[in-house]
C-alpha cells in the first residue's frame, strides 16, 4: 500500500477528532510527514505534544514519526501514551503493535495486535495487521497462528509477490506442501526475475518428492527439475546445478543427472557431485563408471561421514559386480558390518551352489558315460543287457 494512503487515513481520522484544535505545529507537522520530511515533522509534533500533553493525536503522530525514523524506543513511549489516552482507537493499537515488532518485543506486539478489530481498519491496513501478527506469532513460537495470518495477508494482496513468497515459505516450514507450492508458484509467476523465488518452487517440489511414496514421487521430482532448469538457465552456479541434478536423479533421468553433476564438478572440487554421478551410473548398471566416479569422490574428501557414504556406495557397486572381497572391504570401511556379513553369506551361498552344480554336472557326465558304455556293449557280438547272465 502507498504511504500516502496510510498517511491520509491516519491523519484524516485524527483531524476529524480534533477539528476544533488549531495548536501551533500541527498543520506544519502533517504537511512535513506527508512530504516525507520526518525530521521537520518530528520537531513540529514534539511542539504539539509539549503544548497539549493529554491529546492522544499529538502523541500518536509524534510516535509514528519517530517509528519511521527507526527511533523505536522513543516511538513506543508516545504511541503507548496515545493508546492509554484513547484505548478504542484501532490505528493506535496497530502502530503500537508495529513498533513492538520493530523493537523485537514480540510478546507485547501479540498482546496489542490481537486486541484490534480488523473490521475497523481499511482493507489495506487489514493486510498490514495480518503481516504484523504473522511476524509476532512466528517469533513467539506460534507458527500455526502465524501461518493463518500470513494466509489472510496474502489473500488480501494476491498480487504481492513477497507476501505470497512469505506465505509459501512458512507453509513449507510447517509441512503444508500443497499450500506452499501454490503460494510459491504464484510468487515466482509474479516476480519471474527473482531467482530466490524460482529456487523455492524447485525446493518445494523436491521436498514433496523426497517425502512422497508411490506413483506421485517421480512426478514431483520431474516438476522440481522443470523449475530448477529455469534457475540454471539464468545462473548455472554450483548450488543451482546441484539442485537440478538432485531433481533429475529423483526423476530417474540418470543421463541428465550425470551431465548436470559433471558440469557442477567443474565448478568445485566438492566430493558430492562425483558421489551422485556414481549413484546415477549405478542405477543405469554402468558399474565400472560408477566405481571410477566414487573413487574420485573419495579423493576429494577427508571428512569421515562423507567417506562413509562413498565407501558404502562402493560396497554396493562391488556387490553388484560380485566382486565379493572388494565389497566386504568397502562395507567394513563404511562401518557397515551388516553389509559385509550379507556379502560374505552371499559369497558362501554362491560357492555352495556352484559346488553343488559342479557335482551335479559330474554326476550327469558319469551317467552319460555309463549310458554310452551300455550302448557300446549292446553292439558287441553276443552282447547282453547289463544285469543279465
Amino acid at each position: 500500500m502507498k504511504k500516502t494512503t496510510l498517511c491520509t487515513f491516519a491523519i484524516g481520522m485524527i483531524a476529524l477528532l480534533t477539528a476544533t484544535l488549531a495548536q501551533a505545529g500541527w498543520p506544519e507537522g502533517t504537511a512535513a510527514f506527508k512530504a516525507g520530511n520526518l525530521s521537520a515533522a518530528a520537531t513540529e509534533f514534539k511542539a504539539v505534544v509539549d503544548a497539549q500533553p493529554e491529546w492522544p493525536g499529538g502523541h500518536f503522530m509524534y510516535g509514528w514519526t519517530l517509528s519511521r525514523q527507526k527511533k523505536t524506543d522513543q516511538a513506543i513511549v508516545h504511541l503507548r501514551k496515545a493508546y492509554d489516552l484513547d484505548k478504542a482507537n484501532e490505528n493506535y493499537k496497530l502502530r503500537l503493535g508495529e513498533a513492538y515488532v520493530n523493537a523485537r518485543r514480540y510478546s507485547d506486539a501479540v498482546g496489542f495486535l490481537s486486541k484490534i478489530n480488523a473490521a475497523g481498519l481499511p482493507k489495506d491496513l487489514q493486510g498490514l495487521l495480518s503481516q504484523l501478527k504473522a511476524v509476532a506469532y512466528s517469533k513467539s513460537g506460534q507458527t500455526g497462528r502465524a501461518l493463518t495470518e500470513l494466509a489472510k495477508a496474502a489473500q488480501a494482496k494476491p498480487n504481492d509477490a513477497n507476501l505470497q513468497f512469505q506465505w509459501g515459505a512458512m507453509a513449507m516450514k510447517e509441512g503444508d506442501m500443497a499450500t506452499a507450492i501454490r503460494a510459491l508458484e504464484k510468487a515466482a509467476q509474479l516476480d519471474s526475475g527473482d531467482m530466490e523465488k524460482q529456487r523455492a518452487v524447485a525446493q518445494a517440489h523436491l521436498k514433496v518428492g523426497r517425502t512422497t511414496r508411490g506413483s506421485g514421487k517421480v512426478g514431483s521430482y520431474q516438476k522440481a527439475a522443470a523449475a530448477a532448469r529455469k534457475v540454471v538457465a539464468r545462473d548455472a552456479s554450483f548450488d543451482n546445478l546441484m539442485l537440478l541434478g538432485g531433481a533429475q536423479l529423483g526423476a530417474k533421468d540418470y543421463n541428465g543427472a550425470i551431465s548436470t553433476f559433471q558440469q557442477a564438478s567443474t565448478k568445485s572440487s566438492d566430493w558430492l557431485p562425483l558421489y551422485y554421478i556414481g549413484q546415477a551410473h549405478t542405477a543405469t548398471g554402468a558399474h565400472g563408471s560408477a566405481e571410477n566416479a566414487l573413487k574420485s569422490a573419495l579423493n576429494n574428501t577427508t571428512d569421515s561421514d562423507s567417506r562413509t557414504k562413498v565407501w558404502k556406495q562402493l560396497g554396493f557397486v562391488y556387490e553388484k559386480q560380485k566382486d565379493y572381497s572388494k565389497a566386504i572391504d568397502a562395507y567394513n570401511r563404511a562401518g557397515d558390518s551388516g553389509g559385509a556379513t550379507r556379502v560374505a553369506e552371499n559369497r558362501d551361498t554362491e560357492k555352495f551352489n556352484r559346488d553343488v552344480e559342479q557335482e551335479n554336472r559330474q554326476i550327469r557326465e558319469l551317467e552319460e558315460e555309463k549310458r554310452k558304455l551300455e550302448e557300446e556293449l549292446k553292439q558287441l557280438p553276443g552282447g547282453n543287457k547289463p544285469g543279465r547272465p
